[in-house]
């Protein structure tokens, strides 16, 4: 990821880099990934509007800073075998302020869609990037519900999800 993340997909029927991923009905409801986090190294503010994501630490220690609506941020300590669940619309950023990598097991339901071709930017993701940094969130004033056109984003990805369908 361009914030220093590091991701990689591998039971997911709805991501584009996953074509020897069967499209199995039941593979609609949950998506797994692995994860890395560098010490010193913070993802981007970012928000997922449709799916619940559960953090599950295998390795290092990980903060999460969340910001769900109407209540101030906050940080969830996770170390190895705590898990934490970011619920639809809540503002996130994951943070490894360690000295060692912090490696994460992601479970997200529904199925993250992610839809995109080789070098080319993502037709579809189920991340939105907000912000940097927590200061630069609060110097755009940005609020979730006012944020995203939720209509059109569902649209967007119902469609994303029709071609990673037929793709399979």
């Amino acid at each position: 990821m361009p914030d220093g993340t590091q991701l990689s997909a591998f039971l997911n029927a709805t991501d584009s880099s996953q074509n020897d991923v069967p499209n199995i009905a039941g593979l609609a409801n949950v998506s797994i990934a692995a994860g890395k986090i560098s010490p010193k190294v913070h993802s981007w503010v970012h928000v997922h509007p449709f799916v619940t994501s559960i953090t599950y630490v295998t390795a290092g220690s990980l903060t999460i800073r969340m910001k769900e609506p109407h209540i101030d941020e906050y940080d969830v300590a996770l170390s190895v075998g705590q898990a934490a669940i970011i619920e639809p619309g809540t503002l996130s950023q994951l943070r490894n302020d360690g000295d060692e990598e912090a490696q994460m097991l992601y479970i997200v339901s529904p199925s993250y869609v992610y839809e995109a071709e080789p070098r080319k930017p993502p037709i579809y993701d189920d991340a939105i990037m907000v912000a940097e940094t927590w200061q630069g969130l609060r110097e755009m004033n940005y609020e979730v519900q006012r944020g995203i056109d939720y209509a059109q984003l569902l649209k967007k990805r119902e469609e994303s999800i029709q071609r990673l369908t037929e793709r399979n």
